[in-house]
């Protein structure tokens, strides 16, 4: 199986960076005023951190690209719940919307092909 080595570039280590300081951004809000509009601004602004992250990351592996575009995806339904009248139907839209846009816009199934390649190798 062939690998691909993860190298620590000022990219990379810019997206850690972000990647971080999204995880700790949204669980200091989810911990200190869930349900509010300061928690809602806050996962947003920690979803965007996520993205930017996922982008500077080269080569993004699954182990991260998957779970940082369910969080992404998480955090549009949550703060579409918490910006209307408590929807569970438009949050549960939200989140799919927002996992299909990202799935696509950072090529997810692309990524998985390449690497489903390398598994026999």
């Amino acid at each position: 199986m062939m690998k691909t080595r993860f190298s620590w570039t000022l990219s990379n280590c810019f997206a850690i960076l972000l990647l971080l300081l999204g995880a700790i951004l949204t669980s200091w809000a989810l911990i200190t005023s869930f349900g509010t509009r300061i928690s809602v601004d806050a996962v947003v602004t920690a979803a965007g951190l996520w993205i930017v992250g996922v982008i500077f990351l080269h080569p993004a592996p699954i182990s991260i690209l998957i779970p940082a575009i369910a969080l992404v995806s998480l955090g549009a339904g949550y703060a579409s719940y918490y910006s209307s009248p408590h929807s569970w139907l438009g949050a549960i839209v939200a989140v799919l919307i927002t996992g299909a846009i990202l799935s696509y816009g950072l090529s997810l199934r692309k990524t998985i092909r390449q690497r489903h390649s390398h598994w026999y190798h």
